[in-house]
């Protein structure tokens, strides 16, 4: 007798005409499902669930449960790209492949588990050229070094039948090496990496004097010219810059440098700090900064003292309102000046007093 839940896992039998003779009921395979889930056959699970019915009685719970089924699918993909990615960073490309065939065959509709093996691809395929291409660097100078070696010998010993035939296998060996050296030096070439070009193509020509090798090293000496002329110009233009930015900046500093001369021989000390911080904007010496600065602070602290007590003079003599604009002029000067600020506040009160005595007065 066949198990009804087998029954409900058969495909959809349809017709030529397109009507489906079984159509599958949700409460006869949730323990299929359920097994699957536990078992990660997301896949199977979710094709399962996307073929009921929706007029099964149980359709809502089969949705509620291909959202939670999709979830679970989701973080096992974001599991399975991680997971790769910590093989591929510890050299286990086995791992890495082994992983995403079993992971696919779980959840082979995945986009982003498909996006990941694509990767893993293509960089096998970069690391496989990176390792071809050390691989013929290294035996490419190796032959280098030995073949004049055995074109000693064969020199040496001409009569020695087995030192020229291993010459000669050894002269093909570097003609071969150096044609695929030629394949990689045109590649990085036609790239524009010229140091790379120029490290494999002049290999190859050590190797061999096949002439499609010296064409190419022509174009390369050519495009390196070239390369070398454009650079030259980038550096001559980048140097024009620099040197009319240097120019400009200079203008301003002169011209902020007579500002700053002009403020402080008027005695407008405020002015005279605020071209001087214009100056350090625009990076004035050091040594001229500090010399400025010090200037200036020692024209402030005397203007500041004076101002102070011709203030204080102003305020003994009753004149308050007078004691209170030398002190401002103080404050703009010094704005830390605690002395400075105390005497304003007591001058402030007292001719608010005047000014509430004299109203008092004026309405009796």
């Amino acid at each position: 007798m066949i198990n009804r839940h087998l029954l409900w896992l058969l495909p959809l039998i349809v017709l030529q005409s397109g009507c489906a003779l079984l159509s599958p009921s949700y409460s006869e395979g949730q323990t299929q499902i359920d097994q699957w889930v536990k078992e990660k056959q997301y896949g199977r699970a979710l094709k399962a669930l996307n073929s009921v019915d929706p007029k099964d009685p149980h359709y809502l719970e089969a949705a509620e449960k291909r959202k939670q089924v999709e979830v679970l699918a989701a973080a096992y993909e974001h599991d399975i790209r991680q997971q790769n990615n910590q093989r591929l960073k510890q050299g286990d490309w086995a791992g890495a492949l082994d992983s995403y065939d079993d992971a696919l065959d779980r959840l082979p509709d995945s986009v982003v588990l498909k996006d990941g093996l694509a990767q893993l691809h293509r960089k096998q395929s970069e690391e496989l050229e990176r390792l071809e291409l050390k691989r013929l660097r290294t035996h490419g100078n190796w032959l280098k070094e030995t073949l004049p070696i055995y074109r000693d010998i064969a020199r040496v010993d001409p009569r020695n039948r087995y030192a020229q035939d291993r010459l000669d296998k050894m002269q093909r060996e570097a003609e071969d090496v150096a044609d695929n050296l030629a394949i990689h030096g045109n590649r990085a070439l036609a790239n524009n990496n010229l140091d790379k070009a120029e490290n494999l193509l002049g290999l190859a020509a050590d190797l061999s004097d096949a002439p499609a090798i010296q064409e190419s090293l022509k174009q390369l000496h050519a495009k390196q010219v070239d390369a070398n002329q454009r650079e030259r110009s980038a550096r001559q233009k980048r140097l024009a810059r620099q040197q009319a930015a240097e120019q400009r900046r200079q203008r301003e500093i002169k011209s902020l440098l007579s500002r700053f001369d002009q403020a402080f021989n008027k005695r407008e000390y405020s002015k005279a700090r605020n071209y001087l911080r214009a100056l350090a904007k625009a990076n004035l010496a050091t040594r001229r900064y500090r010399t400025l600065e010090n200037k200036l602070d020692r024209a402030i602290e005397q203007e500041s003292s004076r101002l102070f007590e011709t203030g204080v003079n102003a305020y003994s003599r009753g004149k308050y309102s007078e004691a209170a604009k030398y002190w401002r002029q103080v404050l703009e000067l010094q704005p830390n000046n605690k002395r400075a600020q105390e005497n304003l506040e007591r001058a402030e009160r007292v001719i608010n007093k005047l000014q509430q005595l004299k109203k008092k007065q004026h309405s009796n």
